[in-house]
């Protein structure tokens, strides 16, 4: 191929890259989209191809440098006095040598890690760093974020209970959240499958079917989060845990029996979770959100976590009903009393409804 033919392909990928690194800058900057894949990497190769371009027109580039410093000694010399020889500039192996050297000392500042002594931050603060976008450098390059895995969880050996037609709960939101409160303490009967149906409605309900929305918003509409439930006193379901069947708004059943002993245990003693009619479990299926937003993914599933948690909140308030969030519980146990391993799913929040008194 001829020395021109690769002069123009180096121009065109500078084009392109360019216009590619503007574009997805805009729209994360203005729109506030998150970082794209390949805009840090497309700025890389648009800064390989402009040193690659002044290397193919290296002679022009030192001709053109030359002019410059013969021009302003020509503006500043007597007429009489003879022009200096120009010095030899830089041959073909020094340009490169230099542009690899500053390519790499660039590569190393921006990917590498900055280290600080581990007293000076706990495993918290650095997964905060780690997590940031590009936070995990060099590692995140290394590690493998698999696939996307299936949008949802179901139990196909489970028969699917039909919940009702979730309905409108009638209160007016504002005074919704100003009676919010965290209750603990609740009042003995059956809570009727109907507000158990709303209450899963507004907790993750499919809003638009057309495109999957739910009621609380996700990171790329990713919906990391499976809702589990266990039912303690629930009218025309039987006491066990059940699975939430977004799609369907139906209940899987998992497992029958009585689970607040166990709950409780978990829970490290807090009555509520056995006192409760419901206790809600969120889990997350980590690997839905990873894939696309690596190491920023956890970050995201746990604010949809709270999401959820606040929508139902809210919709148990509008209920008449009480409820609680319970972030401290072990992890393991709960784990073990949904079936998940932990690792690729695992439980992050619970949360209990029950009746109050008005």
């Amino acid at each position: 191929m001829k020395r021109r033919h690769w002069e123009y392909l180096v121009i065109a990928g500078m084009l392109l890259t360019g216009i590619y690194v503007l574009v997805s800058g805009l729209l994360a900057h203005f729109f506030g989209f998150p970082q794209f894949l390949l805009h840090r990497w497309a700025g890389y190769a648009c800064a390989v191809l402009v040193i690659l371009h002044l290397f193919l027109n290296r002679q022009r580039v030192r001709h053109y440098l030359l002019s410059l410093g013969r021009r302003s000694r020509q503006a500043v010399a007597p007429p009489t006095a003879p022009v200096p020889q120009a010095r030899p500039g830089l041959d073909r192996r020094g340009c490169l040598i230099g542009a690899l050297f500053g390519l790499g000392g660039f590569l190393l500042g921006r990917l590498l890690p900055t280290a600080r002594p581990p007293a000076e931050e706990d495993l918290g603060q650095q997964y905060h760093r780690w997590s940031m976008p590009g936070g995990s450098g060099l590692t995140g390059l290394r590690l493998d974020w698999g696939p996307r895995p299936p949008a949802f969880k179901t139990y196909p050996q489970a028969p699917r209970i039909s919940l009702p037609a979730p309905h409108p709960l009638g209160a007016d939101v504002w005074q919704v959240v100003a009676a919010r409160r965290s209750r603990r303490e609740y009042l003995p009967g059956p809570l009727p499958l109907e507000d158990l149906s709303a209450l899963l409605y507004a907790a993750q309900g499919v809003t638009e079917p057309r495109w999957g929305f739910r009621a609380a918003p996700s990171a790329g509409a990713l919906y990391p989060i499976e809702t589990y439930v266990a039912v303690h006193d629930v009218e025309g379901l039987e006491p066990g845990l059940y699975h939430y069947a977004v799609a369907d708004h139906a209940l899987e059943p998992v497992r029958t029996g009585d689970l607040r002993a166990p709950l409780v245990v978990a829970g490290v003693g807090q009555e509520m979770l056995g006192t409760a009619q419901v206790c809600f479990i969120l889990t997350a299926v980590f690997q839905r959100t990873r894939w696309r937003y690596r190491e920023r993914a956890y970050r995201y599933i746990l604010l949809e976590a709270g999401h959820i948690g606040q929508n139902l909140y809210l919709a148990a308030t509008g209920l008449g009903l009480g409820a609680c969030a319970v972030g401290a519980f072990l992890d393991d146990q709960v784990n073990d009393l949904l079936g998940v391993d932990g690792e690729e799913e695992a439980a992050l929040y619970l949360l209990t409804v029950g009746k109050v008194a008005a």
